[in-house]
């Protein structure tokens, strides 16, 4: 088989379907079954269309409007037509453009048998720059003739900024500062408002043995790859100081320990926000054109409201507070919650040598091998890879299209964590393979899911102990009672509940009469697609 030629073929049907706008010409190189995802091209949303008929309804009105033109085929390493699928597709990139803008695509195609066509299984189109507003790329490093020292241009760009920016960002985390070093290169006056003293420190504030579950080349940030040396699974601490790191050395303008004093206004005339920033006491004026809330996914702990609380005499936390197990040597201790989380905690609390360590589990719990993820993660991450190209091959495929095919595998997967399911039956955990059977992946935009990185062992022991299929129905002095009617002694309980919608804090901040109109900030749409995040807030001037 040639790929080059067929996927060739395939992308010169497609674009003479796309540049004559013939949206019945261009849904003919798709298989009936097949999907598209398309980000910012057709619409400035996020989509993802399953079947000719939505397809086509999609593409009615937008195609012809968007004036698609100058296919290539993208000969670049990664992009350039491969096998995929197992062997029975071809993944292709390639990039096209558009008057105003430039884009870039990615099909995986397969053989219809009954023609002995290629088509497209899935074809994701996304935007790639708009033309006029380019990213500029690296300085020259030498100014005014060489006669500017870089203090002195650093000082006055960012007073002109600071001044008048265009953007206001929420949140000086990982993705704040990502969106902030675009925003950099495209010439965008941008500032990053943080509330914590130190970029990192909402990393800092986690339990101490927090570690990142993906791999390395899965996280790794925009412009700045790690280090060749750099952990496989980066640790709370590293984050932190590799953020820090990274907002100076992209030259970002930060304020922390600052925020925005509620109420922000919003004027429809001059499309300008009025807002106050609380900047380490002293209240200084703004006027951005765009607030981008880049907050995280994770609103106020969810702690539940349990009958007795008052008159219990031992601690209460939120997982989010937990700094370790040391205070809590000799202790009686109870976890509540049977995800990530709450099994980190119940193996710090083992190992800093608390009494005994109880995880409450109160429904079906997915959990799967740190070395299975790292095996998937390789897979679509590999090191050497540049970031670029995973996240755009990743993207490609839409969430629930990756599902069908992950309902396939997962059975052999799942057969793959025999020994480690074996540990957890037998200490008392309900395992389940996902919502639907297509495992721990998809449950990360659903709900989250439990990933093992050791917990199993001292549950195989019994030195942390399963309650399962319970929840707390009361306190006691002492301890806690169940729904069951069991009762345990606890001098400790963590509460490893998640947390509830961010909105919830941000209505405090810009009011109901905003926020109420925004859509959820995660979970997954009838599409796949992830609720809020990156797609159209519903209110002007607010990016989530």
């Amino acid at each position: 088989m040639d790929t080059k030629s067929v996927a060739e073929n395939w992308l010169t049907r497609f674009a003479l379907a796309a540049f004559r706008g013939n949206v019945d010409a261009a849904v003919q190189t798709f298989f009936p079954h097949g999907w598209l995802r398309d980000a910012l091209v057709f619409t400035w949303n996020t989509r993802s269309l399953e079947g000719r008929d939505k397809i086509s309804a999609y593409l009615h009105d937008t195609l012809p409007a968007a004036h698609l033109y100058n296919f290539k085929v993208d000969e670049r390493k990664g992009f350039s037509p491969e096998p995929v699928l197992e062997g029975t597709g071809i993944g292709m990139g390639f990039t096209f453009e558009m008057p105003d803008r430039r884009g870039r695509g990615y099909a995986f195609l397969q053989e219809d048998m009954a023609t002995a066509d290629w088509k497209a299984l899935s074809l994701f189109t996304m935007l790639d720059a708009i033309k006029g507003h380019e990213e500029v790329g690296p300085e020259p490093g030498v100014y005014g003739g060489h006669t500017l020292s870089w203090e002195e241009v650093d000082i006055a760009r960012r007073k002109r900024i600071e001044e008048d920016p265009y953007v206001v960002i929420m949140g000086g985390g990982q993705t704040g500062l990502q969106v902030a070093a675009r925003f950099r290169q495209m010439n965008i006056p941008t500032i990053v408002i943080e509330k914590n003293k130190a970029i990192g420190d909402q990393w800092r504030q986690r339990y101490p043995t927090l570690s990142l579950h993906t791999t390395r080349n899965h996280h790794t940030l925009l412009y700045q790859p790690y280090p060749q040396n750099w952990p496989e699974y980066t640790p709370r601490d590293k984050l932190a100081n590799w953020l820090e790191y990274y907002a100076k050395s992209q030259d970002l303008i930060v304020w922390t320990s600052s925020y925005i004093m509620p109420t922000p206004k919003y004027d429809h005339d001059t499309k300008r926000w009025s807002i106050i920033v609380n900047k380490n006491g002293m209240h200084v004026p703004l006027k951005p054109a765009h607030l981008v809330v880049a907050i995280g996914m994770l609103g106020p702990p969810r702690i539940p409201e349990i009958e007795g609380r008052e008159r219990y005499k031992g601690a209460v936390l939120h997982a989010s507070v937990y700094m370790g197990g040391r205070p809590f040597v000799g202790m009686d201790t109870l976890v509540i919650g049977a995800a990530n989380t709450s099994a980190d905690v119940c193996q710090d609390l083992a190992f800093r040598g608390a009494r005994s360590v109880t995880m409450v589990q109160r429904s079906s719990t997915c959990v799967v091998s740190i070395n299975n993820v790292q095996v998937q993660m390789y897979r679509n991450y590999p090191d050497g890879s540049p970031l670029e190209i995973c996240d755009i091959k990743f993207s490609a495929m839409p969430l629930n299209l990756q599902r069908k095919f992950s309902k396939a595998r997962e059975k052999q997967y799942w057969e793959a964590e025999t020994a480690l399911h074996a540990k957890l039956r037998k200490g008392g955990l309900s395992l389940n393979m996902g919502r639907d059977g297509s495992g721990q992946h998809f449950l990360v935009y659903e709900r989250a899911g439990g990933i093992d990185v050791g917990v199993a062992d001292m549950i195989a022991t019994g030195r942390v102990k399963v309650k399962s299929g319970v929840e707390i129905a009361r306190f006691t002095e002492h301890g806690v009672v169940f729904t069951d009617g069991s009762e345990l002694a606890a001098d400790l309980v963590v509460f490893a509940t998640g947390y509830i919608d961010p909105r919830v804090s941000l209505r405090e901040l810009f009011g109901a009469d905003v926020i109420d109109q925004t859509d959820p900030m995660w979970g997954m749409d009838e599409e796949g697609e992830v609720l809020g995040c990156y797609r159209p807030s519903r209110y002007p001037g607010v990016k989530l």
